[in-house]
């Protein structure tokens, strides 16, 4: 059991247990091995413990927009089979509400590592094409040219997992930025899904706000941070072509520490 080769509080074992089956469930093979060494490796570092290196729970809200890029193509199903179009979308722009958890090691005085997994809570909002074909393509839905309300994009299910590396400043705040990995469902038209995925970069900063000591002891702090993925192509049921989105987003929180 992976478990006992963590020597840690039990609380940060539970944590440590919960990011690592995930990263296995979750990630591709080559991804899973790399970041499950990687924190059971840091997991018995020896550094004197602070507020910021422990488990962390944490929720946020936020706002989000997820832009749209499509490829042409040609149309596979009649009565316009072989007929080239384009498309385009407007920006999806929508609420966040996130949950995330993991834990972080003080590997220096100067320098934290933690490790986290996050979950969107709510989808976002949907996005409708609109596809464009020659004006004379003979048919009632395209006679002028486009149609709109052909399929529509929208995303859910939305996951990540990530490494933060940190700069503590004090005992009580932190510089940190995110490096990780994202997934979604993204519609592709006909009632199906694809998953897709892509990077994720980010940049934040947290600061402790309050002891608590009622029942469970630690620390309650407030976050605020800015992150970007590019995820990658979703190719769409009744044509060549494909799209891809890149999402931004702010976020504020309250998060607890353990102590």
């Amino acid at each position: 059991m992976i478990l006992l080769l963590i020597k840690r509080p039990d609380h940060a074992s539970v944590t440590i247990y919960i990011i690592i089956e995930f990263l296995k469930a979750r990630l591709p093979h080559f991804l899973k091995s790399f970041m499950i060494l990687v924190v059971i490796g840091v997991s018995s570092n020896g550094f004197a413990q602070s507020r910021f290196e422990d488990s962390f729970t944490q929720m946020g809200v936020g706002y989000e927009v997820l832009k749209f890029s499509f490829t042409g193509g040609t149309i596979t199903e009649p009565p316009l089979q072989g007929v080239p179009y384009t498309a385009s979308a407007p920006n999806s722009n929508s609420l966040t509400f996130s949950a995330a958890t993991g834990y972080s090691f003080l590997l220096h005085p100067n320098f934290l590592l933690g490790f986290g997994a996050e979950y969107n809570l709510v989808d976002s909002k949907s996005s409708t094409y609109t596809i464009t074909v020659p004006g004379g393509s003979g048919s009632d839905q395209f006679k002028q040219g486009s149609a709109t309300n052909w399929v529509s994009a929208i995303k859910n299910q939305d996951y990540s997992v990530y490494v933060a590396p940190g700069y503590p400043i004090g005992l009580d705040k932190l510089v940190f930025a995110k490096l990780g990995y994202a997934s979604t469902r993204m519609y592709s038209g006909g009632g199906d899904y694809d998953m897709v995925r892509g990077p994720l970069v980010g940049l934040g900063y947290k600061q402790v706000i309050a002891d608590f000591d009622w029942i469970i002891k630690g620390y309650i702090y407030g976050f605020g941070e800015a992150n970007y993925i590019k995820y990658s192509n979703v190719y769409t049921s009744g044509g060549t072509g494909s799209y891809s989105a890149t999402a931004a987003n702010v976020r504020v929180g309250l998060g607890f520490l353990w102590k």
